[in-house]
């Protein structure tokens, strides 16, 4: 029990409290959860399609342990398209969501209080599964002053000869930031210097808004870097539970590593089949959904950041990927909450408005709340307005 115990998941948590809210008769406007399936982004019919032709045409076994052979052949080909890497087909491995992924790799990594870097504020898994591990989740700076960039100083000073690598989350979760290309180099040479592996989460890599996704694997020439991506959210297909992770390795530093991975998939069996083969399609007809989805979620996204910074009480720097915002709340100058969980919970209760309180994301996520953009304007407003009513109040 005591490994279960550490496990603190704040983005479904205040989502229980939402039900009570909902059963109670109030209107929840959820913002808590970033699934733009939910709202007014749908699937393509193509894929969908995929889907149940991969049913009927009897692709319902069990797939290979590291993924349908034709689809990491197609995740290779679409690493180089995109970014001019070459990461051959033995070394991507297909999982169920990149949530079995960051799981796999810290399995790998972690043991007898072993630390890994990781930004601060962060996606709450990598905490829960450092410590689950038995190890210790370090949290570098991103620096709320600076667009939320990472501070590399700080990052350096917290290299320990317990450190076993070093995460780079961009676009990031929960602040929306996407590092500069000299800020990724900066951080690979870090690397470097401690003969330390970077893993580098990159779902949101095609929701970008003011400037294109750096891939860190294209800039790095001998250090060794493990990807992580999938196909929920560029691709609405976030039930699918489908992501891979790529192993970047010039130099083979991490063949042990990969082996022992290699051995957890097969004790899992597979990930799903028929939404390997779905997938297919994907890659190979991917349409205009994704730059669909990206117009209107900046529109929203403007709109949002507007709305919030003229709210008192209020500061919020502007995302630049992803679909989060992530506004700090002077609670000294507001007064009546003593903390961001407390006053997620109570705006949750009085207004209806769901967001997740900012520490469930780490020690720098304090004092702050996470909400989506993914619902309309209309619902956006209604939103904001009750927030700011609320404050006022």
């Amino acid at each position: 029990m005591k490994r279960l115990q550490v496990f603190e998941y704040a983005i479904r948590e205040i989502a229980t409290v939402a039900e009570k809210v909902a059963k109670s008769g109030k209107r929840v406007y959820h913002l808590n959860i970033g699934d733009p399936a939910k709202y007014d982004f749908k699937t393509p019919k193509n894929f969908s399609q995929a889907l149940a032709d991969a049913s009927f045409e009897g692709k319902n076994f069990y797939a290979n342990s590291l993924g349908v052979p034709e689809l990491r052949v197609e995740l290779s080909n679409n690493l180089k398209q995109l970014y001019n890497i070459d990461v051959s087909a033995d070394n991507i491995l297909v999982t169920t969501g990149v949530s079995e992924a960051i799981f796999f790799l810290l399995a790998g990594l972690i043991e007898n209080k072993n630390e890994i870097l990781i930004p601060g504020p962060s996606y709450p898994l990598y905490i829960n599964y450092a410590k689950f591990f038995d190890g210790v989740p370090v949290e570098y700076e991103l620096d709320e002053e600076n667009d939320w960039e990472p501070n590399t100083d700080d990052l350096r000073k917290k290299i320990s000869n317990k450190t076993q690598a070093i995460l780079i989350c961009s676009p990031n979760n929960p602040t929306g930031v996407m590092y500069s290309e000299k800020m990724i180099k900066g951080i690979i040479d870090i690397a470097g210097e401690y003969n330390l592996p970077v893993l580098s989460d990159e779902i949101y890599d095609q929701i970008v808004y003011d400037k294109p996704f750096t891939c860190p694997a294209s800039l790095s020439k001998d250090v060794p870097l493990i990807g992580l991506n999938g196909f929920s959210k560029a691709h609405l297909a976030t039930g699918w539970r489908l992501g891979y992770m790529y192993y970047h390795d010039p130099e083979n530093k991490l063949e042990e590593l990969k082996e022992g991975i290699a051995k957890l998939a097969r004790a899992r069996i597979s990930a799903s089949s028929i939404a390997q083969y779905a997938a297919l399609e994907i890659l190979r007809n991917p349409g205009t959904h994704t730059n669909e989805m990206v117009k209107k979620l900046k529109e929203r996204r403007d709109y949002s950041y507007d709305r919030l910074r003229k709210i008192e009480g209020i500061t919020c720097v502007k995302p630049n990927g992803a679909f989060y915002l992530f506004p700090k709340f002077n609670f000294k100058e507001l007064g009546e909450w003593k903390d961001d969980k407390e006053f997620a919970i109570d705006l949750l209760e009085k207004t209806g408005v769901c967001g997740v309180y900012g520490s469930g994301f780490g020690e720098y996520g304090k004092e702050h709340v996470r909400f989506t953009f993914l619902a309309n304007k209309e619902i956006l407003e209604t939103v904001y307005n009750l927030l700011e009513d609320f404050i006022k109040k």
